[in-house]
C-alpha cells in the first residue's frame, strides 16, 4: 500500500471515530429548585445555569411544570425527566442520551425521600454513567440524619448492581447538615474505598451555595475527574467535569 493510500485509510477510519473520544468532557451539576418563587422570575436564571452543563440533577422540583418553564428558556437540544415521586429530576442536552431511568431506591424505610437515579451515555461513545440524586431529611434529628448518610453506601452499591456496570456512579446528596465534613467522614468510613468525596472549590463563592450538599463518585472515576467546584452563575450549582476517552 502506498503512503498516500495509508493516509487515506487513516482518514477514513477517523471519520468513524467519535470526536468525543479525543479528550472531550462531560459536565454534571446539581442544583436545588426550592428557591423558585411563584412569580417565575427565577426560571430564566436557572435556565442560564443549566445550559452551562450537560446533565443537571435537580431536587425539590415540586412538579414537571417548573421544569418545563426552565426548558422554555433553552434551545431544542434540551430535555427533562421527572422522577415518579416528583421530587427529583434531570435536565440533559443532546450531548448525552438517557439510556434508562433507574428509578427510586426501593428500601424506602431508610429515607424520607428515597434516592432516584438514571443512566446516561455520552453520545457517540460507549461511555455510560449513573447519576443518583439524594436528599437527606434535614428536619430529622442528628441520629436519623447520620443513619441516612451512612446508608448512602448501600445506595451506591444498589445502583451499580442495577446497571451491571461498576465504578460509574455519581452521587449528589443534599441535606448533609451544618457539618458536611462530618457527613463526608462517615460516608468514607462506611464505603471503605468504594466511593470518593468530590471536593469542590469555594474560592470566590463562599457563602453563596448551600453548604449542606455533597458530591460523591465511584472511586474508579477518580482518573476521569478533571475539575469540581461551585459554579459562579446564579443559582450556584455544585459540579464535576469528567474526562471522556483518553
Amino acid at each position: 500500500m502506498t503512503r498516500l493510500n495509508v493516509i487515506r485509510a487513516i482518514l477514513f477510519l477517523m471519520a468513524f471515530v467519535p470526536i468525543s473520544l479525543f479528550g472531550q468532557n462531560i459536565r454534571i451539576a446539581d442544583l436545588s429548585m426550592n428557591r423558585i418563587g411563584d412569580s417565575g422570575r427565577s426560571f430564566p436564571a436557572i435556565a442560564a445555569t443549566v445550559s452551562r452543563f450537560d446533565v443537571v440533577a435537580a431536587d425539590e422540583v415540586r412538579d414537571l411544570g417548573g421544569m418545563e418553564k426552565v426548558l422554555a428558556g433553552m434551545d431544542d437540544n434540551w430535555e427533562a425527566d421527572l422522577s415518579r415521586g416528583g421530587f427529583f429530576g434531570f435536565f440533559y442536552n443532546n450531548r448525552v442520551q438517557l439510556i434508562k431511568e433507574l428509578g427510586t431506591y426501593p428500601e424506602t424505610v431508610q429515607f424520607a425521600r428515597p434516592p432516584y437515579g438514571a443512566q446516561f451515555r455520552f453520545s457517540g461513545t460507549r461511555f455510560a454513567f449513573n447519576v443518583v440524586v439524594c436528599h437527606i431529611e434535614a428536619e430529622g434529628d442528628q441520629k436519623t440524619r447520620m443513619a441516612e448518610i451512612a446508608h448512602l453506601a448501600a445506595v451506591h452499591r444498589y445502583f451499580e448492581r442495577l446497571t451491571g456496570n461498576r465504578g460509574i456512579t455519581i452521587l449528589l446528596a443534599g441535606g448533609l447538615g451544618d457539618d458536611p465534613e462530618q457527613a463526608v467522614r462517615l460516608l468514607m468510613a462506611v464505603t471503605r474505598g468504594e466511593v470518593l468525596a468530590v471536593k469542590t472549590n469555594l474560592t470566590g463563592t463562599k457563602g453563596s451555595h448551600d453548604g449542606d450538599e455533597g458530591m460523591f463518585a465511584s472511586a474508579a472515576l477518580r482518573p476521569r475527574i478533571e475539575e469540581a467546584g461551585i459554579g459562579d452563575s446564579m443559582p450556584h450549582p455544585a459540579y464535576v467535569i469528567l474526562r471522556i476517552g483518553s
